[in-house]
C-alpha cells in the first residue's frame, strides 16, 4: 500500500511497539499468514462495517438546515471513506465538494479539492490528468502553508509513481530529480515530528541506501499507529520494501502480510500489499496461497475500478501461472522418476518370480495337488459350516420333539403293558365265571360303564402327568394368552381340565379336531366349540392364537424325572 494525500493528514497515536525482525521471523510469518487468511474470510464483515460508517455520515446530510459549509465537510468525510474504497464514487464526491466550494466562493476549499483530485488521479495511474491538475490548474502562489505541504507531497507521489512505471532512461532521470526536489522541500517545510516529515526522512535514507537507518526510523513511525489502521498499512508496506533491500525475504513477506491485514480490516480496495505478498508466496512455493491472494487482489482492483492496479496485477498473474506450471512439471518429473524406479524394480521382481517359478515347478509338483485338495477342503469346510449351522438350528428345534417322543413312547409302553395285564386278568375272570356258570353276573359286568370310566380317568391322569412333566408351566403360560376374565382356574386336585387337554394336544402338534375328539373321547362338535370359545377370549389376535400355543415352553429341554 502506498501513501495517499489522505494518509499524509492522519495522525492517530498509539503505544504499540513492534518486534525485532531476526530470530523469529519465520514462525511469526506463519502466524501472520494464518491471521491474514482469517481476516480474508471475514472481509465481507469489514466491508459491511465500512458501509455502516458511510451510511451514518450520509444520514447527516438529511438533517434540516445543514449549511453549505457543513455539507462540504460531510462530503469531505465521505471522500475519506471512499478514496481507497471505490474510485468512481470518490471522484463523484470530489465533484460535489468542488460544486459546494464554488457556491461558497471559497478558493481555499477549491484548492483542497484540486489537491485531493490530483492525488486520486496519481494513485489510480491517471498520470496525464494528474499532471494537468498539478501543473496547469492549481495556483501555487495562493497556497496556504498546509496546502503547500500537501502540494509537495502530491508532486512527490506523482513523480515517484510515474518513475516506477516509466521505462525510458531520460524520463527516469527527470522524475528522480523531481522526487529529490519535492522531498527536500517537504523536509524543510513540514513540521518537525509530523508523519510526512518522518516519511520523507525514511525515503531519503532509502535513496541513499542507508537501509539500516531507514529500518529504525520506519519502525519508530509504525509504532505510532494501531495495526488495523490505514497509516499502518502504508508504512508496513514500506517496511517490507526496506526488508527486501536488506535481503530479509521472510521478514519482507511478514510485513506485506501485516500491511494486507490492515488493508482488509480497513476495507481498503486500492491496495498493493496482497499482490506483492502473492509474489512472495511464489518464492516460497505456496502456490495455493499465491493464487488465492492474487485472485482477491484482482477482484479488489476491479471493484475499485482504477487503471493502475489491474495492470499491475495482470503482470503478476502470468508469474503465478508459470509457477503453477513449474510445480506441475516438477511433479510430473517426479512421477516419471518414480515410474522408472518402479519399472526397474518390477523387472527385477519379475526375474525373481520367473526363477522361483522354475524352482517351484521342479521341486513342488506334489504341492499343487495338496493345494488343490486344501482348496477343496476349504470349500467343503465352508459348506459344512453352513450345514452345521443349519443342523444346529434343526437340532434345537428337535430337542423338544425328541423329548416329547421319548416321554410318550414310555407312556405308550406303560399303557400297553398295563392294558395287557388288565386284559389277562379280565380273561381269567371271564373263564372263571363261565366255568362256574355265572353268565348273568358276567353279562352285568360287561354292560356296566364303570370300567370304561375308570380306564378313561386313568388315561387322563397319565396324559396330564406326562404332559406337565414336559411343560410344567403350561397352565400359567396358557392363561397369560387369555384375557383376565377368561383365565382357567383348576379345581382342587386337577392338573388339567378338558380345555387345557385340547390345547395340550395342539401344543404336541395334534391340530385335527376329529383326532383330538377320538383321543379325549368327545364329539367333534364339542372339540370345535371348546376351541372357538377359548380363541374368542384370546388376549391378542385370535387368528394366531394356536400358533402362540405351539410356542409354549419352546426350545427348553424337559426336566428329567
Amino acid at each position: 500500500m502506498k501513501p495517499t494525500a489522505l494518509t499524509l493528514r492522519i495522525a492517530l497515536l498509539s503505544a504499540l511497539l513492534l518486534p525485532a525482525p531476526a530470530a523469529y521471523a519465520l514462525p511469526a510469518l506463519e502466524q501472520t499468514l494464518e491471521e491474514l487468511d482469517r481476516a480474508l474470510d471475514r472481509a465481507d464483515q469489514y466491508v459491511a462495517k465500512h458501509e455502516v460508517r458511510v451510511m451514518t455520515i450520509e444520514n447527516m446530510l438529511q438533517s434540516r438546515g445543514v449549511a453549505l459549509e457543513q455539507q462540504y465537510e460531510i462530503y469531505n468525510q465521505l471522500y475519506a471513506e471512499y478514496a481507497a474504497f471505490q474510485f468512481n464514487k470518490a471522484m463523484e464526491l470530489l465533484d460535489k465538494r468542488a460544486e459546494l466550494a464554488r457556491q461558497l466562493a471559497d478558493p481555499v476549499r477549491q484548492t483542497d479539492v484540486l489537491l485531493d483530485r490530483a492525488m486520486l488521479y496519481t494513485t489510480s495511474g491517471m498520470f496525464l490528468e494528474a499532471n494537468v491538475v498539478l501543473n496547469s490548474t492549481i495556483d501555487t502562489t495562493r497556497l496556504t502553508p498546509t496546502q503547500r505541504i500537501a502540494y509537495y507531497g502530491t508532486q512527490h507521489r506523482f513523480y515517484f509513481d510515474f518513475n516506477e512505471y516509466t521505462r525510458t532512461p531520460e524520463m527516469n532521470r527527470i522524475s528522480s530529480a523531481k522526487i529529490r526536489y519535492y522531498r527536500n522541500r517537504l523536509l524543510q517545510e513540514a513540521p518537525a515530528g509530523s508523519e510526512v516529515r518522518q516519511y520523507m526522512a525514511i525515503r531519503d535514507c532509502m535513496d541513499r541506501r542507508e537501509y539500516a537507518r531507514a529500518d529504525r526510523l520506519n519502525r519508530q513511525l509504525l509504532a505510532q499507529f494501531t495495526p488495523d489502521s490505514h497509516p499502518y498499512a502504508v508504512h508496513a508496506y514500506d517496511q517490507a520494501l526496506i526488508a527486501e533491500a536488506l535481503d530479509r525475504e521472510e521478514e519482507k513477506a511478514l510485513w506485506y502480510a501485516r500491511s494486507a491485514i490492515a488493508d482488509v480490516r480497513c476495507a481498503t480496495k486500492d491496495n498493493a500489499s496482497l499482490c506483492c505478498l502473492a509474489q512472495a508466496m511464489l518464492h516460497r512455493q505456496e502456490i495455493n496461497r499465491a493464487f488465492r491472494y492474487i485472485t482477491i487482489s484482482l477482484n479488489d482492483a476491479l471493484f475499485y475500478n482504477a487503471k493502475l492496479r489491474p495492470w499491475q496485477i495482470a503482470n503478476i498473474i502470468p508469474m503465478v501461472e508459470k509457477s503453477y506450471l513449474e510445480v506441475r512439471a516438477q511433479q510430473e518429473k517426479s512421477v516419471r522418476n518414480y515410474l522408472i524406479v518402479i519399472s526397474v524394480l518390477t523387472s527385477v521382481l519379475l526375474g525373481i518370480c520367473i526363477f522361483m517359478l522354475r524352482l517351484y515347478r521342479r521341486s513342488q509338483i506334489s504341492q499343487r495337488k495338496i493345494e488343490t485338495m486344501n482348496r477343496q477342503i476349504q470349500e467343503y469346510n465352508a459348506s459344512l459350516s453352513a450345514v452345521n449351522e443349519h443342523t444346529r438350528e434343526m437340532n434345537k428345534a428337535l430337542v423338544e420333539s425328541n423329548a416329547v417322543k421319548e416321554e410318550y413312547i414310555a407312556l405308550f409302553l406303560s399303557m400297553c403293558s398295563n392294558y395287557i395285564e388288565k386284559l389277562t386278568a379280565y380273561q381269567r375272570n371271564v373263564r372263571n365265571k363261565l366255568s362256574k356258570g355265572r353268565i348273568a353276573e358276567l353279562q352285568a359286568e360287561s354292560s356296566s360303564s364303570s370300567l370304561m370310566d375308570a380306564e378313561l380317568n386313568n388315561f387322563y391322569e397319565m396324559f396330564d402327568n406326562a404332559f406337565l412333566q414336559l411343560y410344567p408351566d403350561f397352565v400359567e403360560e396358557f392363561n397369560s394368552l387369555l384375557i383376565p376374565t377368561a383365565r382357567i382356574e383348576l379345581k382342587k386336585g386337577e392338573r388339567l381340565n378338558t380345555e387345557l387337554r385340547i390345547f395340550a394336544l395342539i401344543r404336541l402338534g395334534i391340530t385335527d379336531s376329529s383326532r383330538i375328539a377320538s383321543l379325549l373321547r368327545y364329539s367333534v362338535n364339542t372339540i370345535y366349540n371348546y376351541r372357538a370359545r377359548i380363541k374368542n377370549n384370546a388376549a391378542g389376535s385370535r387368528d394366531d392364537f394356536e400358533k402362540r400355543i405351539r410356542t409354549i415352553g419352546a426350545m427348553r429341554p424337559p426336566e428329567q424325572p
